[in-house]
């Protein structure tokens, strides 16, 4: 049954990731134009996504720029969107936030190029990351385990890509930094399996190793589930 429902997902997501061609790729791969705003007052985020919103300009990136000594709160704004919008953003915060004024700090231009550039270099970081789970593991136990570990990384990071693909979210750096998150994890619940089996093939005396990798499995599921969900609440 898992194998079905994997397959399906990732096999309808690639599908539609490759139909959709350059429609996937937010304005970090694809190019497009990023803006930097400082207002008089804190201005709150959601309140800027709401009022871009109603512009309906396309896929835009909004992040507040934080200082490391601040607690809370961000006088500066980053957006970015794939065509020149500055003089319908300027219009539109003036309208929204009539009490905080803002300035413009930069206004810059991604070209295509500098997008393609960071969508290969993107997929050499992944490319790159499990190249080095790879020897770790064959180093920590043996290459049929680093095999292994490494098909169920891709199988992760492509339910991930199938599921964005298929809930309509354009790829950016965000998106590879939390594909990379997703590796990390699967990685570390795998290795700690690892090191189970091992332990049970030394103290389970009768059993087939697919009992053994059953019974592992199974012991540590409740600590994968609590893992998981304890980085969801937080996120």
């Amino acid at each position: 049954i898992c194998y079905v429902i994997s397959a399906i997902l990732i096999i309808s997501g690639l599908f539609l990731f490759w139909k959709k061609g350059e429609k996937n790729y937010g304005v970090d791969f694809s190019g497009g134009t990023v803006y930097q705003y400082q207002f008089e007052k804190d201005i709150d985020i959601n309140k800027v996504r709401a009022s871009l919103n109603e512009l309906k300009i396309g896929d835009v990136s909004i992040q507040l720029m934080r200082k490391l000594e601040a607690k809370s709160g961000s006088k500066n704004v980053m957006i970015k969107t794939q065509n020149d919008e500055s003089k319908k953003i300027e219009t539109q915060f003036k309208e929204k936030f009539p009490d905080n004024k803002f300035t413009i700090l930069q206004v810059e231009t991604v070209g295509p190029a500098v997008g393609k550039d960071l969508r290969a270099n993107a997929v050499w970081s992944l490319l790159l990351g499990m190249l080095g789970i790879f020897i770790y593991v064959a180093i920590r136990f043996n290459i049929i385990y680093a095999y292994a570990g490494v098909v169920g990384l891709f199988h992760d990071a492509l339910v991930a890509i199938g599921a964005l693909s298929l809930t309509g979210r354009q790829f950016d750096l965000t998106i590879v930094a939390a594909l990379l998150t997703i590796t990390g994890y699967s990685i570390n619940d795998t290795v700690v399996i690892y090191d189970r089996i091992r332990e049970n093939m030394r103290s389970v005396k009768k059993g087939t190793l697919s009992e053994i990798i059953n019974l592992t499995v199974n012991q540590m599921l409740p600590r994968t589930m609590l893992t998981n969900l304890t980085v969801l609440g937080v996120t």
